[in-house]
């Protein structure tokens, strides 16, 4: 979704709400979910659609969370659906909301990115756990990352252009290119075997610091990409998938690519790991896979424009020393009345954070993360 100082694209909302799949097991989730009496909070509630449906399920109480301006269309959708005696739409950030008038049982909300855990669902669920009941239930439970090896003929004709671009040879920006996770609508003949399902996470668990899977290959290699979809369990009985045999949805399949290619016969099953390090930001994963002996590193960092060590130091990624101050971390701090300083320590960042909101964070690491983000979200403005 885009936002920019709070301004949501209609065309995008209409995107999502169009996506049949998506809202059609939703609608079935809460269906099963929502008691009649229940009180239910929808987290960034967008267009305000769930939190319409969980009045429609039998709540007596609905509170409709939204960040951003799209409040004030959630707000006319609730009304004209003359809904708005069981929806309350709250304007407000879950990180900062300390309570609600009313303990929810049950949390839905729909945080699935094309990478499931990339919207950052775990940290906001168990944020919202603090002020609802303790038999609280989430929608959706929990997800599964969907693996599969792959040769994406898109990855292969991308590589081949950018090696000449009007008679310039880019191949520098190629090698760069070889480590960049992206997201593409692959088609079934694309794969090398089947799609299988990684571990069970819980949605409000902390948040995954790796993920793996066996993945079998049935047709020749070799392998240039894992493709990663994800099957979420939204409600008993009730799933939503995005694998690429699946009926379409405006998700796409993550690619994660394998340099040099690696070889690969019917039979093989390879042994795939995906760190994900910061797990918001793309540019942070790390994968490795193998196959009888042979390993294929890949690093998305070295995907990134810049000096390695530099990069990991500002993703947090290298987590021994003092990162340098950029010109708009060190203006800010004028702007407040401090010296502007040479070097930040994340860490003691992170510990100042949490003495000042210690109910504003999950747990330490999402305050670290959280720091690390409003460092880079600073330099994004000061540019």
């Amino acid at each position: 979704m885009t936002f920019w100082l709070g301004y949501v694209d209609p065309a995008e909302q209409a995107t999502m709400l169009l996506d049949r799949v998506r809202v059609d097991a939703y609608a079935r989730a809460i269906a099963a979910t929502v008691r009649p009496g229940d009180v239910v909070v929808d987290l960034g509630t967008g267009s305000g659609v769930l939190a319409m449906l969980a009045a429609r399920a039998g709540a007596r109480r609905v509170y409709a969370v939204e960040r951003t301006g799209a409040i004030a269309l959630a707000r006319a959708l609730i009304a004209h659906n003359r809904l708005a005696d069981v929806v309350v739409p709250v304007r407000a950030d879950v990180e900062g909301l300390d309570d609600l008038p009313e303990a929810p049982r049950v949390i839905v909300a729909e945080l699935l990115g094309h990478f499931a855990p990339a919207e950052d669902v775990h940290r906001l669920y168990r944020l919202a756990r603090r002020w609802a009941r303790p038999d609280a239930v989430t929608i959706p439970a929990s997800y599964q990352l969907v693996f599969a090896a792959a040769r994406p003929a898109a990855l292969a004709r991308e590589l081949a252009a950018v090696a000449d671009v009007a008679g310039l040879d880019l191949a520098p920006l190629a090698d760069r290119l070889r480590h960049r996770p992206s997201y593409a609508r692959l088609a079934p003949a694309e794969l090398l075997g089947p799609e299988v399902c990684g571990a069970d996470h819980d949605a409000s668990a902390p948040t995954p610091t790796r993920f793996t899977a066996a993945v079998p290959i049935a047709s020749a290699g070799p392998v240039t990409a894992i493709a990663v979809s994800f099957l979420a369990t939204l409600a008993p009985g009730v799933t939503l998938t995005t694998a690429v045999d699946a009926a379409p949805t405006h998700w796409l399949q993550t690619v994660l690519p394998l340099e040099p290619p690696l070889p690969a016969a019917p039979g093989d099953v390879l042994d795939v790991e995906v760190i994900p390090r910061a797990i918001v930001a793309g540019g942070t994963w790390a994968w490795t896979v193998r196959n009888r002996g042979e390993a294929r590193a890949m690093d998305a960092v070295d995907a990134l424009v810049g000096e390695r060590d530099d990069l990991l130091a500002q993703l947090g990624v290298r987590r021994g020393g003092p990162l340098p101050v950029s010109p708009a971390v060190a203006r800010l701090a004028v702007a407040l009345g401090a010296a502007p300083p040479d070097h930040l320590d994340v860490e003691a960042f992170t510990d100042r954070l949490c003495a000042a909101w210690p109910a504003r964070y999950a747990d330490r690491e999402d305050a670290r993360q959280q720091a690390l983000l409003l460092l880079r979200a600073l330099d994004r403005v000061g540019e």
